[in-house]
């Protein structure tokens, strides 16, 4: 199973996890040296609709990054690209307009939706899916579960998580891999 390290930017800071410590740019690069690739959880994209472009140009060519900034349209898409991203995120809530075969006719990056039970997964070819529900949603209701199960089989499915006890959970579900905040990495390395 995959372990992606998670990060939060936020008011154009970085965050290494959910709780309120601050993280320099320099700081990010030491704690993220050996990575292959890092999930970004831009917030100031996904509810301003002000992605943290800046800061992705400035990882460009460190690492390889996946991008969830709330893209609300083909523009947006492509700027994520040419600032470097290598792989990214749909919210069909923020781009219904979005046609994924057209993003896809420009660029080779991997496109991603999000799992959103509130919404219809009308994204067409996508290379998979992010899900940020905690187990205790998906086992309370059974479309969610079987939902993944199905998926599981045909596309790649990532999920958020905090608790390394879960672990055992998502492989049961053939999840390919795991979004960890970086602050609880280490945790996670050593529980697989």
């Amino acid at each position: 199973m995959e372990l992606i390290p998670l990060i939060h930017i936020k008011s154009r800071k970085i965050f290494p996890g959910k709780n309120d410590k601050i993280i320099s740019f320099n700081e990010l690069l030491d704690q993220i040296t050996g990575e292959k690739k890092i999930y970004i959880f831009d917030f100031d994209g996904i509810e301003k609709d002000k992605p943290n472009l800046c800061t992705f140009q400035r990882l460009a060519g460190q690492i390889d990054f996946w991008v969830d900034s709330g893209p609300r349209d083909q523009g947006d898409v492509v700027d994520a690209t040419l600032s470097g991203a290598t792989d990214i995120t749909l919210r069909r809530k923020i781009s219904p307009q979005i046609q994924v075969e057209s993003i896809k006719e420009i660029t080779e990056n991997k496109i991603y939706e999000s799992v959103d039970f509130a919404q219809d997964f009308t994204f067409e070819k996508t290379d998979g899916f992010v899900n940020f529900y905690r187990r205790k949603e998906i086992e309370n209701n059974f479309k969610f579960s079987e939902f993944l199960k199905n998926k599981s089989l045909t596309s790649s499915i990532y999920t958020y998580e905090s608790d390394v006890k879960n672990i055992p959970y998502w492989k049961k579900l053939n999840v390919k891999g795991l979004l960890v905040d970086l602050d609880k990495l280490e945790e996670f390395k050593n529980a697989l």
